[in-house]
């Protein structure tokens, strides 16, 4: 069974984090998350999905006033498809509501498009490429 826990900036925990996100969001592009800037993400919203006690996927949510970023979803490759990014996705949205958000923007992956789609998200912008991220990107929000 999937649970979803908040992640404090810093910890164990979150140093995992990286980890995941390197090898499913970096590496497969020869990139290293390492040589990034995360000092931001002191002041995200950050939550980590477990199979029993093992990570397997993490959602970080920007924010300043009433505009809600998420950074960052993704679930360990091996395992995709099982429920968990749609699972943190939730709980994420449910964390911006709290805080009075009204909608929610991301950079999506093209290649994750449809997922978001799939979670009510529309895409308001043309493809694009991120610098530390050099796939085509679309941009999308969901009112809430």
């Amino acid at each position: 069974m999937i649970k979803v826990e908040n992640i404090e900036y810093g910890s164990m925990n979150y140093k995992k984090t990286l980890d995941l996100r390197n090898k499913v969001m970096r590496i497969p592009l020869g990139l290293n998350i390492y040589d990034e800037d995360f000092s931001f993400e002191k002041n995200a919203i950050i939550v980590g999905a477990y199979e029993e006690e093992e990570l397997i996927g993490v959602g970080t949510m920007s924010y300043s006033n009433n505009t809600f970023k998420l950074e960052y979803l993704c679930v360990d490759t091996d395992i995709q498809s099982h429920g968990a990014g749609g699972k943190m996705l939730e709980w994420l949205e449910n964390k911006a509501l709290e805080k009075n958000a009204e909608k929610i923007i991301l950079d999506a992956r093209v290649s994750a498009q449809k997922f978001y789609e799939n979670h009510g998200y529309k895409t308001v912008g043309d493809v694009f490429m991120l610098s530390y991220a050099p796939v085509p990107h679309i941009l999308m929000e969901k009112i809430l």
